[in-house]
């Protein structure tokens, strides 16, 4: 096993796996839609920009489930450096700079993700990866049965948001919250800004959309929100959502050996999806 759920020993660099959902309102398959694609090729490269260059390195098929290694990288980058020497350069060209590698198994319409390099806005990335080979996707994260069964069983008192929304905040905006923003000149111009408490207590329409539907909040708002339960206790947005983190030896300094990253995301679809 060549990684680890605890950083250890040689095990220091930090792998977040992240499990998404697509297809939710269509009858479309993830799976069946990369089998009937012919544009899948190893090693094909998708010039998406004359600085960002995609290619599909790995791609295999163990019975109903898909890996795919991707990295996107510059053909031609400057780095900055500390030249040995006074009077030379101080910057290096690199020939395809790496600047995301994005590991993926495909199962039905699940993704599990491992990000390398960059890790941010993962749904945003993997969407515009497969756009690239022509399918069209809005990944949603999975959520995490126990934190939502708990919110059900402690019932909403409020939800809090501690940023200045604006409505472009938001990847498609509640209906409660469209409506804010319809209503109110100053806000639909200004947006919202500092604290945002919204109590159960004569809401009782968004007190029952987050207790029985708590997936639709957590796609609409960023991960900077968190319900707070009668009982007192704080859930985050990102406590929500089904993630795992694992421990693998560093490969380079920012990433990880691709056959290290496909044994980790086994692991996770194996006791997590």
């Amino acid at each position: 096993m060549n990684f680890s759920y605890s950083k250890e020993d040689g095990y220091t660099k930090k792998c977040l796996v992240r499990a998404f959902k697509v297809n939710t309102s269509s009858t479309d398959v993830l799976f069946d839609q990369i089998s009937n694609s012919d544009k899948f090729k190893v090693d094909k490269v998708i010039k998406i920009s004359k600085e960002k260059h995609l290619k599909l390195k790995e791609f295999s098929t163990k019975k109903d489930i898909h890996y795919m290694h991707f990295a996107l990288y510059n053909p031609k980058e400057q780095v900055s450096i500390t030249p040995p020497k006074k009077n030379a350069s101080d910057l290096l060209e690199v020939e395809n700079l790496d600047s995301l590698h994005a590991f993926f198994l495909i199962k039905n319409n699940h993704i599990a993700s491992l990000m390398q390099i960059s890790t941010n806005w993962c749904e945003n990335k993997i969407a515009t990866i497969f756009e690239q080979f022509g399918i069209t996707i809005t990944p949603t994260p999975v959520l995490e049965k126990k934190v939502i069964e708990k919110i059900k069983e402690q019932k909403f008192r409020a939800l809090h948001i501690d940023i200045s929304v604006e409505q472009s905040d938001f990847v498609k905006a509640p209906s409660t919250f469209a409506s804010i923003f319809k209503k109110e000149p100053k806000t639909r111009t200004k947006g919202i800004s500092g604290h945002l408490k919204i109590d159960a207590s004569g809401n009782a329409e968004i007190a029952q959309s987050i207790e029985n539907n708590p997936a639709k909040w957590v796609a609409d708002l960023s991960s900077d929100f968190y319900i707070e339960t009668k009982k007192g206790e704080r859930i985050y947005g990102d406590d929500m959502k089904l993630t795992k983190t694992y421990f693998a030896v560093p490969y380079g300094s920012k990433s990880i050996n691709a056959k290290y990253a496909k044994e980790i995301l086994e692991d996770f679809v194996e006791k997590e999806l």
